[in-house]
């Protein structure tokens, strides 16, 4: 009952912010078409927001360029202090009201609060001045309803691959104007320095924000189980290989739960490691269903798909999409540990062919498009 009053009070505190400001930025006249706000979460500076964010400052000075960062945030220091917008401050209301470009890697993530001014624009109750930019955070295989046209307001729609580009054009409801395949932004920064190291990471399950005890669940259990394997860490010892465990954004709050008996494994926090660095220096990648394993098999690196509750994912979280895994999928799809572990012994079975196809672009040039494709959106 606190946390549901908490959370009550912070969305009427954020309304009240925001009708004030409304009218603060009315009655002064404040106008920011020349400033492009750009954002990942509010927290983060490490996908593709923040690449597009150094491509601006290295190639494009003219452009007045912010970021909206908070000042806890590990990441608060890679972005220039002149250029820090301290997210949920008076200036970031201010911007986000009357800045020319909104500029972010999530739908609404350069707001003082996503959630609830995505559902505030949903009902067509929120007036913002700028164009609205949504880099993506990764690839998109699904239908994801809150991305289309009928509940998300979007003027440009980056996209990272070609297919992905023909499914959301078909069946998201916006225009070849709106959508546009430029490949994404950190793209750029994708050069393969491998080290003798694994990465191992699965991403969230919806149902698992409304579960009494994670330990419980079959997610839990299967990935701490692999993270014990008897045959997996002797390979991994014999070899001297690091297997890197990083779960996703939204498992990190549970991640001491993860244990391993082997020193070759390292259960991996956000604050301490980049994803972006983690790509670049592993060999070989274990995902589930994450899109990460794109940026991966875009480096031309082995992936191998770990898919345990296949059935329960489709039916709960996301529903088949165009891209099928064992038609298009870039490596082995697994449906048990020892499969897992068995196809990490021999992982040079990945399809180059498949990812040549899924790849129309493979250069450093994707900011580059982006910033051409903005251009054209005007003022």
């Amino acid at each position: 009952m606190k946390n549901k009053i908490k959370k009550i009070m912070k969305i009427i505190n954020c309304m009240v912010k925001y009708l004030y400001y409304a009218f603060y930025c009315k009655v002064k006249k404040i106008k920011n078409e020349n400033i492009w706000l750009i954002s990942e979460r509010g927290n983060d500076a490490r996908d593709n927001a923040y690449h597009f964010y150094k491509y601006l400052k290295k190639n494009h000075q003219e452009i007045k360029v912010r970021y909206v960062m908070d000042p806890s945030s590990a990441d608060y220091k890679k972005i220039a202090k002149e250029d820090v917008v301290e997210y949920n401050t008076k200036e970031h209301y201010i911007l986000f009201l009357t800045a020319g470009k909104l500029i972010s890697t999530h739908i609404m993530g350069y707001s003082p609060d996503a959630s609830l001014f995505w559902r505030l624009d949903k009902w067509n109750l929120l007036k913002l001045n700028g164009k609205r930019i949504f880099l993506q955070h990764g690839i998109t295989q699904n239908y994801i309803e809150i991305m289309t046209s009928k509940v998300a307001k979007i003027d440009l729609f980056i996209c990272g691959a070609e297919p992905e580009y023909r499914y959301i054009l078909k069946n998201f409801g916006f225009s070849s104007d709106v959508v546009k395949y430029t490949g994404f932004a950190r793209y750029d920064n994708l050069k393969n320095k491998e080290k003798n190291q694994i990465l191992l990471m699965p991403t969230f399950r919806k149902w698992l924000n409304y579960t009494n005890d994670f330990t419980e669940t079959e997610y839990f259990k299967s990935w701490n189980s692999l993270l014990n394997d008897n045959n997996l860490i002797d390979y991994l010892e014999k070899n001297n290989i690091n297997l890197i465990f990083y779960p996703h954004y939204e498992i990190q709050k549970y991640i001491t739960n993860f244990k391993s008996k082997s020193k070759n494994i390292i259960i991996a926090n956000f604050k301490n490691y980049d994803v972006q660095q983690l790509l670049i220096e592993s060999k070989l990648l274990i995902t589930d269903y994450s899109s990460v394993f794109f940026d991966f098999a875009y480096m031309r690196k082995p992936v191998i798909y770990y898919q345990f509750d296949q059935k329960e994912f489709r039916e709960k979280h996301y529903q088949k999409g165009y891209f099928d895994y064992e038609k298009m999928g870039f490596g082995p799809v697994c449906m048990n540990e020892k499969e897992v572990v068995e196809n990490i012994t021999k992982a040079s079975n990945f399809n180059k062919e498949r990812i040549t196809n899924f790849f129309q672009y493979n250069d450093t040039n994707n900011c580059k498009r982006i910033y051409d494709e903005i251009i054209k959106l005007g003022k």
